[in-house]
Order: C-alpha cells, then sequence, then structure tokens
C-alpha cells in the first residue's frame, strides 16, 4: 500500500473520535444503549473542497473500473463485431446480476457513516462483520443465477458462436463473483470513513493489468488458448480475486483501522443484519432498476441485429465512463450527509446536499457539450466498422440530451441515501426507469408501427432519455424537500 499514513495513525483516530471510557465496551458490545449513548461531535467539513477531497479519489476509481470495461469493448471489437456483441451481452448479464445483488450491500455506507460521524468507531468494524456474512449469502445467489446460461443465451436471442462464446463468458464470470461481491463490503467502508484512497489504488492497480490479461485470455498470447470476447471474463475474474486479497490485507493490517477492528469474532446477528437490509434492500433494488434498465436494453437490442448491440455496447460505454463524474459527487454527498446526521448538524446536510446538486448540473452541462461536439471522433476509436459508426454517432445525440438530469438523479438519490429514505427512490426508479425506460423501449424498438416504428436501437435510448429525465426532476425534488424538513428540525429545538 503505497498511502503515507502518520505512525500514530491509530493513536490519533481514538483520540478524535472515541471516548477512552468507552472504548472497551464498544469493542464487545454494539448494543442499543452504545447506539444511544451521547457525544460531542465535530461539525463535518461540507466545502467544495472537503467535497472534491472525498469524491476526486473515488471519480479515479471508478474511472478505472470503466476503462477496464473500455479495455475490454476496443480489444473485442478489434476482433469482430460477434466478440463485441459477446461483451455486450455477457457484460451486461453479470453487471446486472452483480449490481443487482451488491446493491444490498450499500446499506453498510450510511450506517458505517454515521457511526464515523458520531465518534463510534469500534461499531464500524462490527457492522462490517454483519455486512461481509451478508455478502457470502449473496455470493453464492450470484453465482447460481449467473450459471443459467440456457436462459441467459435464450433471452438474449443469440445464437452460434456468439451463443457459444457467451456460455463461456458466464462460466467465466462465475468463477469470479464471489470476489467481486464480497470486496463490496470493504468499497463501501472505505467510502463511509473517507478512505476512497484504498479503492482508488486498487482499482488503478487492476486497470493497469487488464489489457495484459485479455492479451492472454482474449488473444491467447504466451500458449494461452484464444477465448476471444469469452476471454474478458476471465481476466475479470482474476482480478477480482486479487482485489478482495488486496482489500482484506489492508483492512487487517494498516493501523488506520486500529480503531475499528473489533476486538473479538461476531458471529451473524439477526437485528443488526435486519437494520442493513432495511437499508440495502431498497437500494439493491434502486440499483437494479438503474443498472438492469440499461443491461436488459443492451440484451433486447442483441436481438435487432450486431450491428445494433455493437453501437449500443460503444455509446454505453461512453455515457458510463462520463456518469462517473456525477457518481463519484453522489457517493461523496452520501458519505457527507451521512457523517453530518452522525454528528446532530442536520442543517449542513442539507447545504452539502444543495451544493453537490449546483456541482454536479454545472459539472455535466459542461460535458454534454463537449460529448455533442466530438461525438464522431469518440466513436472511431471503438470500431473500424463505418456502420457500426454511423449508429453509434446517433445514438450518442441521446446521451447527450438526458446527461444532466442522469447526474441530478444521482446526486438527489445518493444524499437520500444519507438521510435514510431508500423506499420512496426504490419505487421512483422502478417505474420510471422500467415502466417509462425500458417498457416504452421495448415498444418503440420492436413494435410502434402507429408512430412510424419500429425504431430499434434508437427507440430504447429515446425511451430511457425520457424516463432519466422525469427520475432527475422529480428525485432533486424530493432530495430538497426531505433536506429542508430535517434541517428545520434543528430550527425548531
Amino acid at each position: 500500500m503505497s498511502q503515507k499514513e502518520p505512525a500514530n495513525a491509530s493513536q490519533k483516530a481514538k483520540d478524535n473520535f472515541i471516548e477512552p471510557a468507552a472504548q472497551e465496551k464498544q469493542a464487545s458490545e454494539p448494543d442499543e444503549a452504545l447506539l444511544a449513548r451521547p457525544h460531542h461531535a465535530a461539525a463535518p467539513d461540507v466545502s467544495l473542497g472537503a467535497l472534491f477531497k472525498l469524491a476526486t479519489p473515488l471519480f479515479v476509481a471508478n474511472l478505472a473500473i470503466m476503462g477496464a470495461a473500455t479495455i475490454d469493448t476496443i480489444m473485442a471489437g478489434r476482433l469482430g463485431a460477434e466478440h463485441l456483441a459477446v461483451v455486450a451481452l455477457g457484460g451486461a448479464t453479470s453487471v446486472m446480476v452483480l449490481f443487482g445483488l451488491v446493491g444490498i450491500l450499500q446499506g453498510l455506507s450510511p450506517i458505517a457513516g454515521h457511526h464515523f460521524g458520531a465518534r463510534k468507531l469500534n461499531l464500524i468494524g462490527f457492522e462490517l462483520s454483519q455486512s461481509l456474512w451478508l455478502a457470502l449469502v449473496l455470493a453464492v445467489i450470484a453465482v447460481v443465477l449467473i450459471l443459467q446460461t440456457d436462459f441467459w443465451i435464450e433471452f438474449g436471442g443469440v445464437s452460434g458462436t456468439v451463443a457459444e462464446m457467451s456460455r463461456e463468458f458466464f462460466y467465466a464470470s462465475a468463477w469470479g463473483l464471489p470476489a467481486a461481491v464480497i470486496m463490496r463490503c470493504f468499497i463501501a467502508l472505505n467510502a463511509a470513513i473517507n478512505r476512497p484512497r484504498v479503492s482508488m489504488y486498487i482499482s488503478l492497480a487492476l486497470l493497469a493489468s487488464k489489457a495484459p490479461l485479455n492479451l492472454l485470455f482474449m488473444y491467447g498470447w504466451c500458449g494461452f488458448p484464444a477465448m476471444g470476447g469469452a476471454g474478458a471474463a476471465v481476466a475479470m475474474s482474476v482480478n477480482s480475486w486479487i482485489a478482495l486479497l488486496a482489500y482484506y490485507l489492508i483492512w487487517r493490517f494498516d493501523s488506520f483501522y486500529d480503531a475499528m477492528r473489533p476486538e473479538r469474532f461476531f458471529w451473524p446477528q439477526i437485528k443488526a443484519i435486519a437494520a442493513q437490509l432495511k437499508l440495502g434492500v431498497p437500494i439493491g433494488l434502486t440499483i437494479f432498476f438503474e443498472v438492469s434498465s440499461f443491461t436488459l436494453m443492451a440484451i433486447f437490442i442483441s436481438r435487432i441485429g450486431t450491428i445494433d448491440v455493437a453501437a449500443h455496447q460503444i455509446v454505453g460505454n461512453i455515457t458510463a465512463t462520463l456518469y462517473q463524474v456525477p457518481l463519484s459527487l453522489a457517493i461523496a454527498v452520501c458519505v457527507l450527509v451521512s457523517q453530518c446526521l452522525g454528528a446532530g448538524f442536520k442543517d449542513l446536510a442539507r447545504v452539502i446536499t444543495v451544493r453537490t446538486l449546483k456541482c454536479a448540473v454545472m459539472i455535466t452541462a459542461t460535458n454534454a457539450l463537449l460529448l455533442y461536439i466530438f461525438r464522431d471522433q469518440l466513436v472511431s476509436l471503438y470500431t473500424p466498422d463505418a456502420a457500426v459508426q454511423k449508429l453509434a454517432a446517433s445514438l450518442l445525440i441521446f446521451g447527450v440530451i438526458y446527461h444532466v438530469t442522469d447526474a441530478c438523479q444521482s446526486v438527489s438519490n445518493f444524499a437520500l441515501r444519507g438521510y435514510r429514505v431508500t423506499v420512496v427512490p426504490m419505487i421512483m426508479y422502478g417505474v420510471l426507469l422500467w415502466c417509462v425506460g425500458l417498457g416504452g423501449g421495448y415498444y418503440l424498438g420492436f413494435s410502434a408501427e402507429s408512430f412510424g416504428g419500429p425504431y430499434g436501437a434508437a427507440g430504447f435510448w429515446a425511451a430511457t432519455t425520457v424516463g432519466l429525465f422525469l427520475a432527475g426532476i422529480s428525485l432533486s425534488a424530493l432530495a430538497l424537500y426531505v433536506s429542508h424538513a430535517r434541517a428545520k428540525e434543528d430550527l425548531r429545538r
């Protein structure tokens, strides 16, 4: 680990965040009485500097993850449209299964952030132990789901070589999914306690290894069998296990975490896991609706033809890469809102919510303009196929249209997680992204004859744009209302 921490980091953490008389009690009894214990917390920093200090490493980490997906897309595209279709179908399915489940683990982040703001560090280690038990169960479910290869292949409507390589992709993904699920606990924890640089360094290391691993497994270098598009899943699985090992070793041996690690082993505790599930299940469903609206779109578009799914994969990768900017701000605002509430400063929680929304709008408006200007050049980087380039460039217009409101819905949704408001956003996502976006896209893409259709991939992207626009408006209004209502509670005291 290359982070430079002071030698006495553990003692500083204890002095700053734990009442000495409570340390022994916290280590062995994470009960309701401890949670209710009064404390004297300092006001969290909610300046733009603090926001970007937290968001920048998150952005780099997320960009590195997207960079790995971009490498897969480019390297598969150089092998041909069939290999790109495999990466699109296999990758979309794996992401949908993974994030539909690991979203449940995101309940740890607002809980740990609240404890961090409330100076109750030992409870963080206890909550992590419960999250890891939950992750083990979710990992088994993930493997069972991804191994339903016949279902996914039939669902994707592919056949021949694409179907054969897709099956290999699913088998290889199953090997790495347990590690990918479990390490999400450490990612959520590090974000909540202002340690996003850990995820950044690990993600950058994995990005550096992605292309060499793809050369081994996709292209067959050094005597390995050339697996084509399916080889991307093998490389992903190898990286997942390496990342999990790195996260565990850092948690186990970095002195920064000394005050957080529990002093004894904890078996699963129903109350603690139920508390995480109460937050995590709506979050997981929200993430599932959001992610699956795009991944199912990729699967449906794969039925239209190779050109369409290849163009969709390129556009999806470009827009998802740009999305990492507002996503990083969103994760940061969730952490800061949680810490403000844990420290008892509800007025500051509103300040950072509004401030982050304004910042996200300004940044994404600029990015949307640049995307519109340079869309042809961006598309040409992915494939030399003229037909794919033309379709992808036209689909990118939809990304330009919804980018700003997509940022607003992301920031607002994560801010609401910090406030532990998760059920209403889940319902909004289900209605707007699935019913309006995905359902409307299916209609426009495959039928809509009375409106001049079917419109193919363009129909899916048009409906998704409408869904994301409505989600951005409604979730922003909800986040501003909740933050204002909570801030008024302080004024009434």
